[in-house]
């Protein structure tokens, strides 16, 4: 038996003596709501995310590590033993969540462990990868396997809604020479696309025949639900004799209550989701229910926005020869006082500029009767893959898996693109390896959909791949490539 055979032995039996370990206490992690919040009073996220840091650092110091809580942004652990050493590795993951949303068979916040399963909002993305990251840490160290880096595991609380967690520490606090960020796809994401975000808002209202339109809880999760509200009309009530598949509708004394039933999921991802927006927008407008001209021309471009998963509809479709097509959806509808605004998020090639494809929405939104508001442009990020360390990550992943898939560009954003020298490097696929949790609806057991679930075996899997992640890329000179 070879000195690799012996170690990967070693590895194996640690990893089956922590196995159940590790699923509670991500468990424990799930049972906290930690949607970030940046209105709430307890700054900077909201007591969720902050109770949800305490309790990660806890768990660390359960193991015996030392831990720093960068003012809530930011929980870093490290071995005691190992804090002296100059030169540092991070895995960095984080603890905030998107809203649950609707649509769950098994509450979002219990933790529930079922078939080798975990089931809850976070156990993909990214209570169960961080854990995975931590729990890294812990192997070299109860193996005693030496380094000349420091391992320090990771963990935010805002990079669902803006990644203030990294800029934070990048800018307050000493930064690992190379940070593997452990939410993304395996095999490696060597560049991610940049993001434009913006709230499209309409410059008439709607009259007052619409009383309400809604949808959608935050800007990178496709709606699974969206509802409309109009004054309640016989006539309306006549055009809604038929049924539909994909929308219902009930009464009130003044209203007639229109909801449309889509498919959630990450934006970036869109081929399995179904916008409830645009299921909502495409029904009112077949069904005849919009009797005023304004109100038809808002709704139709409402349809005509967030029908398309390319930017057509838009005016900002592009694609380049390294990362392909832009990718976008609309996430958030709502009204305010009959105005409607309409959350726009896409995906851009990473050659593209964000600034001009911002103007293009700009002027395309202007020529339908809307202006932009709150914009936010986050240009992409690359690191050539060409590089040593990202050949070393990807062959890593081959030898352990036994797969040849190829590194990547990414449509989502992690806190790579925020930290100095750092790739996404993530399990985020290995749930398609192993049998699936027991029968969930489509459009469940996702990230950012109901009943999110995350299998133990996959997780146990990138754990392992972590861990020969860490110790092969520890003999290069890691600062040489900031």
């Amino acid at each position: 038996m070879t000195a690799r055979d012996n170690l990967e032995h070693s590895i194996d039996a640690w990893i089956e003596e922590n196995k159940n370990t590790l699923a509670e206490e991500i468990c424990e992690l799930i049972r906290i709501r930690s949607v970030a919040d940046k209105d709430d009073k307890i700054k900077p996220f909201g007591q969720g995310c902050r109770d949800v840091l305490e309790k990660f650092t806890e768990i660390c110091e359960r193991h015996g590590l030392e831990t720093q809580n960068h003012a809530y942004y930011v929980a870093e652990a490290y071995d005691p033993a190992q804090k002296e050493k100059k030169d540092r590795i991070g895995l960095m993951g984080h603890l905030d969540v998107v809203p649950e949303g609707t649509g769950w068979l098994y509450p979002p916040y219990d933790g529930i462990r079922k078939g080798g399963w975990i089931i809850g909002r976070g156990s993909q993305d990214n209570k169960g990868p961080c854990m995975a990251g931590l729990y890294t840490l812990l192997c070299l160290r109860d193996l005693g396997i030496e380094l000349k880096h420091d391992i320090r595991a990771l963990a935010g609380t805002n990079e669902e809604s803006g990644m203030e967690d990294a800029v934070y520490y990048r800018e307050n606090c000493e930064t690992p020479d190379f940070t593997i960020v452990v939410d993304s796809p395996f095999p490696l994401c060597y560049g991610e696309k940049g993001i434009v975000e913006a709230w499209m808002v309409s410059d008439k209202k709607f009259s007052d025949k619409v009383i309400r339109l809604s949808g959608g809880e935050v800007s990178n999760q496709v709606p699974g639900e969206a509802e409309l509200v109009l004054s309640r009309n016989p006539q309306l009530e006549a055009l809604l004799e038929v049924k539909d598949e994909e929308c219902e509708w009930k009464t009130d004394e003044d209203h007639i209550i229109i909801r449309a039933k889509g498919t959630a999921g990450h934006v970036a991802f869109p081929d399995k989701t179904k916008n409830a927006i645009t299921i909502l927008a495409g029904f009112a407008l077949r069904r005849g229910l919009l009797r005023e001209e304004q109100d038809q021309n808002i709704m139709k471009y409402i349809l005509e926005a967030s029908a398309g998963t390319d930017g057509s509809g838009l005016g900002i479709a592009c694609s380049d020869d390294i990362s392909g097509a832009l990718v976008c959806g609309c996430g958030i509808v709502q009204t305010e006082n009959g105005t409607v605004r309409l959350n726009v998020n896409a995906r851009c090639p990473v050659t593209a500029d964000g600034h001009e494809l911002l103007a293009k929405l700009q002027k395309h939104a202007e020529d339908k009767g809307f202006h932009l508001e709150k914009t936010r442009v986050l240009e992409s990020n690359y690191y050539p893959k060409e590089k040593t360390v990202i050949q070393k990550l990807s062959r890593t992943f081959q030898t352990v898996t036994g797969l040849d898939w190829e590194p990547q560009i990414f449509n989502a954003g992690t806190h790579a693109r925020k930290l100095p020298n750092a790739v996404a490097y993530g399990p985020g696929c290995l749930n398609d390896l192993v049998p699936p949790c027991e029968p969930l609806p489509e459009g469940h057991g996702g990230a950012h959909q109901p009943d999110e679930a995350q299998s133990i075996d996959s997780l146990c899997l990138a754990l392992k791949i972590y861990i020969f992640a860490v110790i092969n890329i520890d003999e290069l000179n890691l600062r040489e490539d900031k």
